[in-house]
């Protein structure tokens, strides 16, 4: 399912998906695959790390995440519009009163040592992770969950506490295998062997792991669903990314992701036999204001900072092209949700500054610099060490600014005393970069409450926490969407942050791999599908 766990710094935004489901888990894009693949081949994908563990209760890496997938399936997963698709479910459905949500399990589904994948299954590992000796990051999806029933050999029950959107989100994970974990005590299941060579229920499973070299898998002849047209997948471990784009071009690795934004063009010019793919990103960068520091108090002031922003020449001259305009914090990747129907604040600095001379600041003495009550405008810009785009995003704005008036100094952090200041206030402006999941909640980052979790720019406003309130709670799809329309609206106008751009995902490819799929969900989705061109061709 590639959900990654709530983590410090990063957003868990949620969707309403609570539709049954009846289709057969292929992809849609099936009939549009090369005619006559064929069978056979190996695939080496450079990965920068290693995996973690392969117990999807512990692996919070995004490879130990797509990788686990790879060999261990959840009731549900979504797909590449963000909708959920069966995978060891055929179909669901909920009570009227939301207050249960029942799974009705493939009877051909068997895990790789051929015992069949049944509700017991589901119960044992919703029980095992709602278990405190267990110590998953991932138990707070367990919050809500009063109890998983088994009806019958492939019919599960969750019961909750109380009705919310999300509910399909905390219950369709990947499922563990009872009849091998059974009998572990839940304070060892970290170190439990499952962890370095699992069973698999998926398309793939492991032959072979040797840590901070390789990880080979091989289809499992097992599975219900489609065979691999593969032989072999490698994920070969190089940490560094030099290193990584090197061993590309050379033919020594077929694949890599996170291509660096600056070599993509080059790698297209000098290297033909590599496909470039372009990834909608699920990151986005922002300048955020912290609304204790009274220069930002003024939403005129906040929204003339923006128009003074060229973010249309950061996008095409920091990310060479590769990204897009941000118009708030719900990602693109959610279809249904996402809107960019908001009232545009376009790159606009003579009326930046006439906005700021009404609200008084005015050059009084001509030194190039607004005043106001004999105060220049000045404030520091902080960001953290490590990142060149975001130094790089700091540099532009710092220009752009002073072309109004306006004094920037930039202050680059270490990253954990960065983050010091983020949760003591103790700071003017960041530029920041938050990732997305597939949730939509705006609440960690913009309800007024959260000021001492993420929210660390103070931002309250009580319209933003009574919409963000209300679509939490609205289980309708359509009426959460007119919802989320009227909320991206409203914190697009009121600009507590300088939305930037959200930036693109590369990946690199040889070209004599066809139907790679790669999307925001995961690099390798539908990799059973994935297959060599023919030697003819």
């Amino acid at each position: 399912m590639f959900k990654t766990p709530f983590l410090y710094g990063v957003i868990t935004l949620s969707i309403l998906l609570l539709l049954n489901c009846s289709n057969n888990g292929e992809p849609k894009s099936k009939k549009d695959l090369s005619n006559n693949p064929v069978a056979g081949g190996t695939l080496i994908i450079g990965i920068s790390g290693d995996v973690d563990s392969f117990n999807p209760f512990y692996g919070e890496s995004v490879s130990a995440q797509e990788i686990t997938h790879l060999m261990l399936l959840g009731l549900a997963d979504l797909d590449e519009h963000s909708d959920f698709k069966p995978e060891i479910a055929r179909s669901w459905e909920r009570s009227t009163d939301y207050s249960t949500l029942t799974y009705h399990l493939r009877r051909d589904a068997v895990w790789s040592d051929g015992f069949p994948i049944t509700a017991h299954d589901v119960k044992f590992t919703y029980d095992l992770l709602m278990d405190e000796k267990v110590g998953s990051p991932l138990q707070g999806i367990t919050e809500f969950i009063q109890e998983v029933s088994v009806v019958d050999s492939y019919t599960v029950t969750f019961t909750f506490s109380k009705a919310y959107p999300t509910q399909i989100f905390d219950t369709a994970r990947e499922i563990l295998p009872r009849h091998i974990l059974k009998d572990i005590d839940p304070k060892n299941l970290r170190s439990h062997p499952f962890g370095k060579k699992p069973i698999s229920s998926g398309p793939f499973k492991l032959k072979e792991w040797v840590e901070q070299q390789y990880i080979e898998l091989v289809p499992n002849e097992s599975y219900f669903g489609k065979k691999p047209y593969l032989d072999r997948v490698i994920f070969k471990i190089i940490p560094d990314q030099t290193n990584l784009l090197m061993q590309l071009k050379a033919g020594e690795i077929d694949m890599m992701t996170g291509v660096p934004l600056a070599e993509v063009d080059n790698l297209q010019a000098n290297n033909p036999e590599i496909n470039i793919r372009q990834v909608s990103g699920r990151v986005y960068y922002y300048i955020g204001y912290n609304q204790k520091n009274a220069l930002f108090k003024n939403v005129q002031v906040r929204r003339a900072l923006t128009m003074a922003i060229n973010r249309e020449q950061i996008i095409e001259g920091l990310l060479h092209g590769y990204g897009k305009k941000c118009y708030g914090p719900l990602p693109p990747i959610v279809e249904w949700a996402y809107t960019e129907d908001v009232e545009t604040i376009a790159y606009d600095p003579r009326k930046a500054r006439r906005i700021l001379n009404n609200n008084k600041w005015i050059d009084q003495n001509d030194d190039g610099l607004l005043e106001k009550n004999n105060q220049p405008f000045e404030f520091t810009l902080i960001t953290p060490t490590g990142n060149q785009l975001k130094s790089d995003v700091a540099t532009v704005v710092q220009s752009h600014l002073s072309k109004i008036g306006i004094k920037v100094h930039i202050k680059v952090l270490e990253w954990t005393n960065f983050l010091k200041h983020l949760q003591s206030k103790n700071f003017d402006a960041c530029v920041g970069a938050l990732s997305t999941s597939f949730y939509v909640d705006p609440t960690p980052v913009f309800h007024s409450k959260s000021t001492h979790l993420f929210n660390a720019i103070s931002y309250s406003n009580p319209k933003i926490d009574r919409l963000i309130e209300e679509g939490r709670k609205e289980m309708d799809r359509q009426k959460a969407k007119k919802i989320w329309d009227r909320f991206q609206k409203e914190i697009y106008g009121d600009q507590p942050f300088t939305f930037l751009f959200w930036a693109d995902n590369i990946v690199a490819i040889n070209k004599k791999f066809r139907d790679v799929t790669p999307i925001a969900l995961s690099s390798v989705y539908n990799l059973e599908y994935w297959h060599k061109r023919p030697i003819q061709e």
